[in-house]
């Protein structure tokens, strides 16, 4: 995989949670002008008879306001890799309605890419397990470890939250790369080098149920740094081949998954219903807080998901594009 930096990284990206103060501090409030955005694209919507499954098929501009929606791609992008929109109007429209938008305000950041085998490119993030089947972290309650999910940009829009807990936990990846480097740096090359990783059902066609190629947790290309990490599916990877880390492995894993959960380093909040964040996969963690949900099932903690591949992409490692495929998660029936 080649051989790992040994210099520090600086810029924005860089941060630490105790670096702010409140949701004050990261967050960017929706005012009349972006409501009025919206309210023209539902009318336009509606028009057309558009709902989710439009999400990647259909463009809506929001020329109104595409000073604002530039501003935070460029946040996103080139700067702190993560921001918060509050004032959502998720009580004036239906769930279908606000989905399509969410996915027509995302499409402006990248093109949203599919998340299961159901062809499905906005995700619904509920505890609903399904009994005799592998169930994916976010469709429990449990607490979540910190990880990256797929492509160039995260999106989780709040439309209810929990009765208790379900905190959204981020911390910059190039804030733990730092930290590791300046206090255990023989512990990058093995995270350099990456492992293979477990599919855990979900491989496309012709992939065996472990990747044959390795997906480096830290990778450096064009003189970016980028990240991608799950702990479980490495895990999951080393026992389905029957083999074990390697001291230095398992040191590596440990020391990140350790370092990247310190409550200096992470920024955690509640995403209260009308709130949105947005993250760069690359460059940012992510985890939640395990969470007890309401017994009224029209209550029941409901956040709805993008995942974006940029418009101008990340270079990233070769790897972590086949890992990642082109159009997110293989699916048998595209919706």
């Amino acid at each position: 995989m080649g051989a790992a930096i040994r210099r520090p990284i600086a810029g924005t990206a860089g941060w630490k949670g105790s670096d702010f103060r409140s949701k004050d501090d990261v967050a960017f409030d929706l005012g009349p002008r972006h409501l009025a955005a919206f309210d023209a694209a539902i009318v336009e919507a509606r028009r057309q008879g558009l709902g989710i499954p439009a999400i990647g098929k259909s463009h809506h501009d929001f020329p109104t306001i595409a000073d604002d929606i530039a501003a935070l791609k460029r946040e996103l992008m080139q700067g702190r890799g993560m921001v918060i929109l509050r004032g959502w109007p998720v009580e004036k429209y239906s769930l279908d309605e606000i989905g399509l938008l969410y996915g027509w305000l995302g499409s402006h950041f990248g093109k949203p890419v599919i998340q299961s085998g159901k062809g499905d490119r906005l995700g619904y993030v509920a505890d609903v397990p399904q009994p005799g089947k592998i169930n994916r972290g976010y469709r429990s309650n449990a607490e979540l470890r910190m990880h990256t999910d797929s492509d160039d940009i995260v999106g989780l829009l709040c439309m209810r939250k929990a009765q208790t807990g379900g905190l959204s936990r981020i911390v910059s990846a190039i804030t733990v790369y730092n930290e590791i480097l300046a206090t255990k740096p023989h512990l990058l090359d093995p995270l350099f080098e990456g492992f293979r990783i477990h599919w855990n059902g979900e491989e496309a066609p012709g992939e065996p149920p472990v990747t044959a190629y390795r997906v480096p947790v830290f990778s450096e290309t064009q003189g970016l740094l980028s990240i991608c990490f799950g702990y479980k599916y490495i895990e999951d990877a080393f026992a389905a081949l029957g083999l074990e880390p390697n001291a230095l492995e398992k040191e590596a894993l440990a020391y990140l998954d350790e370092t990247a959960s310190r409550d200096d380093l992470v920024y955690e909040f509640q995403l209260e219903p009308g709130e949105c964040s947005f993250i760069n996969n690359y460059t940012t963690l992510h985890s939640r807080t395990s969470f007890e949900d309401w017994p009224d099932e029209n209550r029941r903690r409901l956040l709805l998901r993008l995942w974006l591949q940029a418009h101008e992409p990340r270079p990233i490692h070769a790897n972590l594009r086949r890992y990642y495929g082109v159009d997110g998660m293989h699916a048998e029936q595209v919706a």
